[in-house]
């Protein structure tokens, strides 16, 4: 019996999507971890080597998904992403990424984080990462052993599933808005649109305060709010003829996995490197003007996955990619 460690951002996480994530990875590795006795620890909040000591060494360990890639592990602004320091990091040591992004653009990886993520990054095994930029930011750091397999939430859709999502505009939209990147101009104007072109609009927060912000905004009225927990989100996306349209990018996903026309606004590396790399539909934050085009439009949801790439991670842990 393998013992198994998955260091998890869904964990003490106020982001709803940090569950999306988790939930798609334990989905894809479900093989390989059904045969495994599993711990679980959060990477949002500090691990105790007292209790690593009393666990004992296990056979494996991952740390599933998220934006865990960051410039700078020693600085400040990084700890609620992921909270490790020099005290704790060597509990890390020999890991397995499972389709890791990098936080935001522009961040340069210095000397104390290189030396960390070399010893965190398992020699022996492929890592995944979810798009192109992550993959050439480790490789210039001299982590070679990674392969872009795409965010794992994505990966059924596939061509035939694609196939399956509605194309034409549906009766009714949920949205999202992301309280840390707010822009009261461009959001009011798209929820201008939203209300112009739809018969029901309904607001679900996949963050803590995604709400708070929403309620700043000067057209906030008349919306149906969707409680804030991803049971609800999901009733919601099986229950009613309604499409997706938000800047929350894993908002988006869930609702492509439940087979939902979607229209992701991006307003950050995430979506915009995933839209970039596999086609992942994304309006970009300077084309919000052509917003109402695109919504009456057919909206063809095609995503190119690296399906071989994902076959090779997979293979590691005998899983058959389906």
């Amino acid at each position: 019996m393998k013992r198994v460690f998955l260091f998890e951002p869904s964990i003490a996480s106020n982001n709803l999507g940090d569950q999306i994530i988790v939930n798609s990875i334990k989905k894809e590795m479900w093989e390989f971890f059904n045969e495994s006795q599993i711990v679980e620890f959060a990477t949002h909040t500090p691990l105790s080597n007292r209790y690593f000591y009393y666990l004992g060494r296990p056979d494996y360990k991952f740390v599933l998904g998220s934006n865990i890639v960051v410039g700078k592990l020693n600085h400040t602004i990084h700890l609620k992403q992921w909270m490790i320091d020099i005290f704790t990091a060597h509990n890390l040591s020999n890991t397995i990424f499972v389709g890791v992004g990098s936080q935001q653009y522009g961040q340069q990886i210095n000397l104390y984080t290189r030396f960390m993520y070399k010893r965190f990054f398992h020699s022996q095994f492929l890592h995944s990462v979810r798009d192109s930029y992550t993959e050439d930011a480790l490789k210039s750091i001299g982590i070679k052993n990674v392969i872009n397999t795409a965010c794992p939430t994505m990966w059924r859709f596939n061509k035939d599933y694609c196939k399956s999502i509605p194309k034409k505009k549906s009766h009714s939209v949920i949205f999202t808005l992301t309280d840390y990147k707010p822009n009261v101009k461009r959001d009011e104007y798209f929820i201008n649109v939203l209300k112009s072109n739809y018969k029901n609009v309904f607001f679900w927060g996949q963050g803590f305060h995604d709400y708070s912000y929403l309620k700043k905004l000067a057209n906030s009225d008349g919306i149906k709010l969707v409680n804030p927990n991803l049971e609800s989100y999901d009733n919601i996306l099986k229950g009613e003829d309604v499409d997706f349209v938000g800047t929350r990018l894993h908002g988006g996903i869930r609702a492509l996995q439940l087979g939902k026309r979607s229209l992701i606004l991006g307003i950050d590396n995430r979506a915009i490197e995933l839209q970039k790399d596999f086609n992942l539909p994304v309006i970009l934050d300077s084309n919000i003007k052509d917003l109402e085009m695109v919504l009456n439009s057919d909206i063809n949801t095609d995503i190119e996955l690296p399906i071989d790439n994902i076959k090779k991670f997979l293979s590691q842990f005998n899983i058959n990619y389906k």
